[in-house]
């Protein structure tokens, strides 16, 4: 019975330990980036400021971005990835994502998240907008931490982008959109909106 209990002890099997991935320099502080993921879910982009990101169609419904993050100074193999969208008007914070993330090294120091481990972040529809997602600028937040406590956050301004699909994607991020609603027609170019009045 004391075997089965510390099976580990007795010649049982034991789990490896998790595979480390120091990237950078562990002593200095986590430094981050926000990536992008393209329409063709494959290119990877530096995301800059008011930057058009692509609306992409996941098989579950709805228009998604992929956010990712490149980072340096901790450990890329075990890192928690927390994205979220925020109303640039008001703040309020619209859909949050947070899942784990694997940050593949390259030559220049720096990891990068690898395609398949981006932050799946909603879109539209998002019933509590007060304005259209298609063509309009939000706030993406982006933050890491590895298992050591190695963290980093940071945030700007994008304009997530109907690409493919426009018709239904533009309807489907217009705020009056409703649940169900038949999309059928071809969208014009978005116009620029302020934010609504209190």
């Amino acid at each position: 019975m004391f075997c089965a209990v510390l099976a580990s002890g007795c010649g049982g099997d034991s789990e490896p330990p998790p595979k480390s991935c120091p990237i950078g320099d562990l002593t200095a502080a986590a430094e981050l980036q926000i990536v992008n993921l393209g329409a063709d879910l494959a290119t990877v982009s530096t995301t800059k400021d008011s930057d058009k990101v692509p609306l992409v169609a996941p098989p579950q419904g709805g228009w998604i971005v992929l956010v990712g993050a490149r980072a340096r100074n901790l450990d890329g193999c075990q890192v928690t990835l927390t994205t979220a969208l925020v109303d640039a008007c008001d703040g309020t914070i619209l859909n949050l994502d947070i899942r784990p993330t694997v940050l593949e090294a390259g030559p220049d120091g720096w990891g990068t998240s690898s395609v398949t481990t981006f932050g799946n972040l909603p879109v539209c529809p998002t019933l509590t907008s007060t304005r259209d997602l298609n063509g309009q600028p939000y706030i993406v937040q982006v933050a890491i931490e590895d298992v050591n406590g190695q963290k980093a956050s940071t945030s700007m301004t994008i304009v997530p982008t109907c690409g493919d699909d426009p018709s239904r994607c533009s309807c489907e991020c217009a705020q009056d959109y409703q649940t169900g609603q038949v999309c059928t027609t071809p969208p014009g170019d978005p116009a620029a909106e302020a934010c609504p009045t209190p």
